[in-house]
């Protein structure tokens, strides 16, 4: 057993470790059983590497502590700062996904839940932000927003479709990212999809807000609007949108244009990481998750009166299935050696 795991059992009284997989950072998480709880959730953080500026765990604790009088999210049952460990309450495996996969019939209902989140993220939560926190002054910036370009380009279309992104591609993104980069001023989860929500109950728990900063009013709007993991119905989306725009206040037009920018530059980011996972982590699951953020950018492209980016689209996600069916291949046949 793994030297850090069995300091933190020793320490917590637990016991019967079972690891978790699925997530895409680099925390372990291990459900245990827990002597008065009956489970619980041991999460390791790896060690902070020397010259790294940005630490997870004590971004994760800072960030609790801001939402939790806020919002739902997973209680600190114990944490043991010095070795970078903590012990969570199990929320169980009801994902928000998880929860429209068996019951679709509730799809408004969580969306009016999900847009009231959103709408605390850009009121309350922004509003009473430190100005000197270190995640206000972590913005979706340009130099940030070409960061998460070049990760698409490198593991999206070089990794996964083996091939570079046109060139008209890289100045319609250099000019989407000047039109976003100073509307960075609201503060946002940016992985807001429905992998991140947990069902407990008529609540949703919010998970995996240590990377929140500062983005556009429509960042998490975009991301799960137009998740990777799910499709909403027309009706459901409204009420996204409603929400947000209650909160905003803004017109509907103007909600609207700023939207299409951000989707088309989040669904792009979310390729790069699901390229990075199937291809570079042998992650398979991610799958399901590429043609339908395609699906996406086809519907943005349409948007936009993009002929090009409408054509385009439809050729990565063909190209796509057929990686798609190559990657499974080569899982299956490296499971049969």
């Amino acid at each position: 057993m793994d030297a850090r795991l069995r300091l933190a059992l020793d320490r917590w009284g637990c016991a019967h470790p079972r690891p978790l997989s699925g997530g895409a950072g680099v925390r372990r998480y291990f459900r245990v059983e827990h002597p008065s709880l009956g489970s619980a959730l041991v999460v390791l953080y790896p060690p902070l590497q020397a010259g790294q500026d940005e630490d997870p765990y004590f971004e994760f604790r800072a960030l609790h502590a801001y939402l939790d009088p806020v919002m739902r999210v997973p209680t600190i049952i114990q944490a043991w700062d010095d070795h970078r460990m903590l012990l969570l309450e199990d929320l169980g495996e009801t994902t928000l996904e998880a929860r429209l996969v068996a019951h679709p019939e509730e799809e408004t209902a969580w969306a009016e839940r999900a847009g009231w989140l959103l709408g605390t993220w850009l009121g309350p939560l922004t509003l009473g932000a430190p100005p000197q926190a270190f995640f206000m002054a972590r913005r979706l910036d340009h130099a940030r927003l070409d960061f998460e370009w070049a990760f698409s380009r490198a593991h999206f279309f070089n990794d996964f479709l083996q091939k570079d992104p046109p060139k008209w591609l890289d100045r319609m993104m250099d000019e989407v990212h000047a039109t976003l980069h100073p509307r960075a001023r609201f503060l946002a989860h940016r992985e807001f999809n429905v992998r991140n929500l947990m069902v407990q109950g008529d609540n949703l728990v919010v998970l995996n807000f240590q990377d929140a900063g500062c983005g556009p009013a429509t960042c998490d709007l975009a991301t799960i609007l137009f998740d990777g993991y799910w499709d909403w119905s027309r009706e459901a989306g409204a009420r996204l949108l409603g929400q947000v725009r209650k909160e905003l206040g803004w017109a509907e037009q103007d909600l609207l244009e700023e939207l299409r920018l951000s989707a088309l530059q989040r669904n792009f980011k979310a390729l790069g990481a699901f390229g990075y996972q199937i291809v570079t982590r042998k992650k398979g699951h991610f799958a399901p998750a590429i043609p339908r953020t395609l699906r996406h950018i086809r519907g943005h492209f349409q948007r936009l009166h993009n002929g090009e980016g409408v054509l385009a689209a439809e050729h990565w996600l063909r190209v796509a299935e057929k990686r798609l069916w190559q990657h499974r291949g080569d899982e299956e046949a490296g499971a049969l050696g």
